[in-house]
């Protein structure tokens, strides 16, 4: 912005100021008028309609899937994504902090009085990268599938059909549907014996 664009929106701010009206007390009531009907219609809806909180928690059940809520499936899906152990912290608190500072300071970095979405072009790409992020991971998890039935990757000692022999023990393991061998079927198993293929 030059010094010319510089006067000619200080005089027009001036203009606008002069015309309009304080903040205290229209604003703060326009504000508060409308927080009032909201928060009415919010205890008239619980009133009449109810909260469906879903079953009784059973602390017994294995079969259960946690799921959260639909505001936090992007949250939900980049946990997944990023899927180390010891990177877990970047997805719960490195991501969405370094997300919000950068919100934050984003009127500080672009100070550029302009108004039209052409013509901030950094506030505008920063604002529909965050919003097209945030519903792709949001849709994805919506349809990601329960943990229980997402497909993991079998190491190939791990595939059905192959017998797999715990080091200095009497039991061998047969991954296979249905198939088990007992104690007293089981053949002593040398030490440091890793994997034998099915005969």
């Amino acid at each position: 912005m030059d010094q010319r664009e510089k006067e000619q929106y200080l005089r027009e701010y001036g203009l606008l100021k002069a015309e309009g009206k304080p903040f205290f007390p229209y604003t703060i009531l326009k504000d508060s008028t409308m927080a009032c009907i909201t928060l009415a219609v919010i205890i008239v809806l619980a009133i009449i309609l109810g909260a469906e909180l879903g079953p009784k928690a059973d602390p017994t059940t294995t079969s259960y899937t946690p799921r959260p809520e639909w505001y936090f499936f992007f949250l939900f899906e980049l946990l997944r994504v990023i899927k180390p152990p010891s990177l877990v912290f970047i997805a719960t608190i490195g991501i969405p902090t370094v997300a919000m500072v950068l919100l934050v300071v984003l009127p500080f970095i672009d100070r550029n009085p302009e108004r039209h979405p052409a013509r901030r072009p950094i506030a505008t790409l920063t604002g529909v990268a965050v919003i097209a992020a945030m519903a792709y991971l949001t849709i994805e998890g919506a349809l990601a599938g329960a943990p229980g039935t997402i497909t993991l990757k079998t190491a190939p000692q791990y595939e059905k059909g192959k017998l797999v022999a715990a080091s200095g023990t009497l039991t061998w393991v047969k991954l296979a549907e249905g198939e088990r061998r007992s104690e007293q079927q089981a053949m002593y198993t040398p030490p440091n014996s890793q994997l034998l293929s099915n005969s």
